[in-house]
């Protein structure tokens, strides 16, 4: 990818994340924290705070396990190729001193600083974590200038991206790559272990440079991990000791030892000659997140920073491919969400999906899968949150995906729930979302757990309606010849229930200083259920005050209407 391919892509990217009332340098800090430090998606939003009056803060983020807290500044500009100096810089790093105790956080909270800026302080509980290391994240899509540069390399706890280093970091989603062309891989150290299986199948364990992996093709683009049950972890504690291990030269030689090792499967494994092998049609299985790091790191790679690397000669569309993947990521700290992805339970849902929609709906077990075809795509893990808010009534706990795929998943994925309920849930899902311009309060027609939220909301609605229990019990046919039928009367539902909505917020509001935290209030259990309580009720009076606004009235209208004009 060429740089001004990726200054193109960056602006569409970010463009995603810009909704009404959030300035364009929250949405680049938005997808700078989901690219770079590989933060959840929701996590990333509540991170960062939408308004100014922020006191030079622009997000917070806390690491809990190493106990670092990371603040952020953005600058965002709409032309390519600008400079950036040192003077936002020196400004930023003095705010550091509402973090230094607890009576400089105090100050803060008692400041005139925007309600959204003291929510998240006291949100992610800072007040209690001041003893936490601060670190100072700049982040621009300008290139920093002499005086910038000379200003950042003396100084301490700071992190800083401009565009070029954006630009070296940067890795991306691509359609899947079955087959590699083959490629040479150079041995400075030709010591090997080979290990061959009763069938035939080889394996070898070589000592290889770093330097020699990043040269595989498919890295950038992470194609090259496509059989990998996951394709990055995010900003994890083991992502970052590889990075602080690549960043000190003095350890490289160690690298060997602290690091378990890469494993790759090929098509082919020749050795043309004494100091290289050659491979073809290969991918990584296990290690993604280290080859990730090296490709970030690579300006930081020395000749001394060798890797363990076990190569399989295995077809790669074998099954014993995925048995080897499973066990292999088995024995790291990985995602349960990935783990789950060649399960049999997701496997069969896979199936489901192809039965009942065919090409027109693709079920993804694990994330970039498919990515090529077109079609609706519905994620694993954004099945699992559909079925928490609608079926179990828990959109505040859509953000935990870890506990949905731990402790929970079984009783999230039983055999009640199949592909036919989980389109529905994405219906309602979609129904709020494609119509969420009836929102009254702009912030939340882009959140997501508000539109889980209101996802539940309609479904309470259903559940008081006969056909719509039905339809809710056995939605295989509405889902599929009635789609289009299911989906006008959710919409028309949505239409008749908003107007109450945005009054429940606006008293909601005014009750609590004219600040509406949605960032915090969606989390809250006893918010979602007092408002669904409301929502229900107001809906009950709109039947009361006309019979037609029942959601079977408007379903067989619907289907009339719908009947008359074929």
């Amino acid at each position: 990818m060429e740089l001004e391919e990726f200054y193109t892509r960056m602006r569409q990217e970010v463009s995603g994340y810009s909704i009404a009332g959030r300035e364009d340098s929250s949405a680049f800090l938005i997808w700078f924290l989901e690219n770079y430090f590989r933060i959840e998606s929701q996590t990333a939003i509540d991170s960062v705070c939408d308004h100014s009056n922020d006191k030079g803060i622009d997000g917070i983020y806390i690491d809990e396990e190493d106990e670092i807290i990371y603040l952020f500044q953005s600058k965002f500009s709409p032309l390519n190729n600008q400079g950036q100096g040192d003077n936002d810089i020196r400004n930023f790093i003095g705010a550091r001193r509402w973090f230094e105790s607890e009576a400089s956080v105090q100050e803060l909270l008692d400041s005139t600083a925007h309600h959204e800026l003291k929510s998240l302080v006291q949100r992610a509980g800072i007040i209690e974590k001041t003893h936490f290391d601060l670190i100072s994240v700049f982040v621009t899509n300008k290139n920093f200038n002499q005086h910038a540069e000379e200003y950042i390399s003396g100084a301490t706890n700071l992190e800083s991206y401009d565009s070029r280093k954006l630009f070296q970091e940067y890795t991306y989603f691509a359609d899947e790559v079955i087959s590699f062309p083959p490629i040479d891989i150079y041995l400075s150290n030709q010591s090997k272990i080979n290990y061959e299986l009763p069938d035939g199948t080889a394996a070898r364990v070589y000592a290889i440079k770093a330097k020699e992996l990043i040269k595989l093709d498919g890295i950038q683009d992470r194609t090259l991990f496509y059989k990998n049950v996951r394709y990055s972890v995010g900003n994890t504690r083991v992502n970052k000791s590889i990075k602080k291990t690549i960043l000190k030269e003095s350890e490289h030689g160690n690298f060997f030892l602290y690091h378990n090792g890469i494993t790759i499967v090929c098509g082919t494994l020749e050795d043309p000659a004494d100091d290289r092998i050659r491979i073809s049609n290969y991918a990584v299985i296990n290690g993604c997140q280290s080859m990730l790091s090296f490709y970030e790191n690579r300006n930081s790679l020395s000749n001394n920073l060798y890797v363990l690397v076990k190569i399989i000669n295995l077809n790669i569309n074998m099954p014993l491919v995925r048995d080897i993947t499973y066990y292999a990521n088995n024995q790291n700290s990985i995602g349960l969400a990935d783990l789950r992805s060649n399960d049999s339970v997701q496997r069969s849902l896979q199936r489901e999906f192809t039965e009942l929609f065919g090409n027109e709906v693709i079920y993804r077990r694990k994330r970039g899968e498919n990515e090529g075809e077109g079609g609706v795509f519905i994620d694993k893990d954004f099945a699992a949150q559909l079925i928490e808010a609608v079926y179990y009534g828990k959109p505040y706990n859509t953000h935990l995906k870890q506990k949905l795929f731990g402790e929970e998943y079984t009783k999230i994925f039983s055999r009640r729930i199949e592909a036919s309920k989980i389109y529905l849930a994405m219906m309602l899902y979609e129904v709020v979302k494609n119509n969420s311009n009836l929102l009254g309060n702009e912030q939340i027609r882009a959140y997501g757990l508000a539109t889980f939220f209101f996802a539940y909301a309609l479904f309470e609605i259903m559940r008081k309606d006969e056909l719509a229990n039905q339809i809710l019990d056995n939605p295989k046919e509405y889902v599929t010849v009635y789609r289009n039928t299911l989906n006008n009367t959710l919409t028309t539902i949505w239409g008749l229930i908003t107007p109450d909505i945005n009054i429940d917020i606006e008293e909601y509001t005014e009750e609590n200083d004219g600040f509406f935290d949605y960032k915090n209030v969606f989390k809250n259990a006893t918010f979602v259920d007092h408002m669904i309580r409301r929502v229900k009720a107001d809906y009950d009076r709109l039947i009361r005050r006309n019979v037609d606004d029942s959601f079977t009235n408007i379903y067989y209208n619907e289907l009339a209407s719908q009947n008359t004009n074929n």
